[in-house]
């Protein structure tokens, strides 16, 4: 197998400077160059600008200043000497500590914001975007990017960075193709992300714990009082069979689906709450059955779904349409139960 950069060229950093280097090659004087690899920088340019439907963008690319890590924004690109392009770059990270208005506020001290265009440069994947998109930034994600580069060029550069983000594609959908007992966390993330789509609602994340962690699906939210009650997938460890005798209940494929409590706060959910839901959520329900250590926390399982509601194919591979329709009757019997909560 051809040997490829970016199997070791992994950080953001390495990522900043392949955006870096196609905003380069836009610039006009660079077109003699290389004609072809000045067309993939302007097309990368118009990508970019693109997501502004409600901006006015530049007709031509005249002057482009490029400035890594400006104000600690990863890329800063003004182009036209009026265009203020902020580009916060994203692998496998999110954003954190307010960083997105930090940026924003900063470059509005010299730019209107009207001529202000930030974007969120995403290649990993997350389950939520909602709270980056309130901030007025505009999600750019790999398929748009490999979108850019499904265009024939001549650069191994490009060639291998294509390579590389279509190796983090295909893994992330090979949930529809590979056996479900032989997912890598990328396969787990597609199945997440599918069922966030066809439940039409949902967040997942990887849930650290003194266990090891977790990659988890929540959804299913109730507010009752203090407390939220709500469903949770988990990905865990399939045991041995020597270790099964010990189980309460044994995960077939590598996941449980779990009924939780959550205070909300910072505070341990109250134990009389946790004992009144601990009874009514097993109650006259067979398929739910008692977790075999029940502990106080800020957030406490209650149940177990025991049955398999993941729906496997003959080659066990996961069928996701009757996964979500199982999910959803469980959906109603967790409605239920709070319909008719004391």
């Amino acid at each position: 197998m051809k040997p490829n950069l970016f199997k070791y060229a992994t950080s953001e950093l390495s990522q900043d400077a392949i955006i870096c280097w196609l905003l380069e090659w836009a610039k006009p004087e660079n077109k003699n160059e290389n004609t072809e690899l000045h067309q993939v920088g302007k097309l990368f340019l118009d990508s970019l600008f693109d997501k502004f439907d409600d901006k006015e963008t530049p007709n031509q690319y005249n002057t482009i200043k490029i400035i890594k890590q400006y104000k600690d924004i990863d890329v800063f690109c003004v182009v036209n000497e009026k265009y203020a392009l902020i580009i916060e770059d994203k692998t496998n990270t999110k954003d954190h500590s307010g960083q997105l208005d930090k940026y924003f506020k900063e470059i509005n001290k010299k730019y209107d914001k009207s001529k202000i265009f930030p974007i969120y440069f995403k290649t990993g994947d997350q389950s939520n975007y909602s709270k980056i998109i309130d901030k007025d930034y505009k999600i750019y994600l790999r398929k748009d990017f490999l979108a850019l580069l499904d265009n024939p060029f001549k650069s191994d550069i490009l060639e291998d960075y294509k390579s590389h983000l279509q190796k983090i594609e295909d893994s992330v959908n090979s949930y529809k193709t590979v056996e479900i007992t032989s997912w890598n966390r990328n396969a787990i993330k597609g199945f997440y992300l599918a069922l966030q789509k066809e439940l039409g609602e949902g967040h997942w994340d990887y849930v650290a714990n003194p266990s090891g962690g977790f990659l988890g699906f929540w959804w299913n939210k109730h507010q009752l009082d203090e407390y939220k009650i709500y469903m949770q997938i988990e990905q865990v460890k399939i045991p041995k069979k020597s270790e099964e005798s010990a189980k309460r209940y044994i995960p077939q494929y590598g996941f449980v689906l779990k009924f939780k409590l959550s205070s909300g706060t910072k505070e341990k959910v109250d134990k009389s709450i946790i004992n009144k839901w601990k009874k009514h959520i097993i109650n006259d329900t067979p398929s739910i059955k008692k977790p075999r250590v029940v502990r106080a926390g800020r957030w406490t399982t209650i149940g177990l779904m025991n049955e398999d509601f993941i729906a496997i194919d003959e080659n066990r591979k996961v069928c996701i349409s009757k996964t979500v329709e199982n999910l959803k009757k469980i959906e109603q019997v967790l409605k239920d139960k709070v319909d008719t909560a004391i």
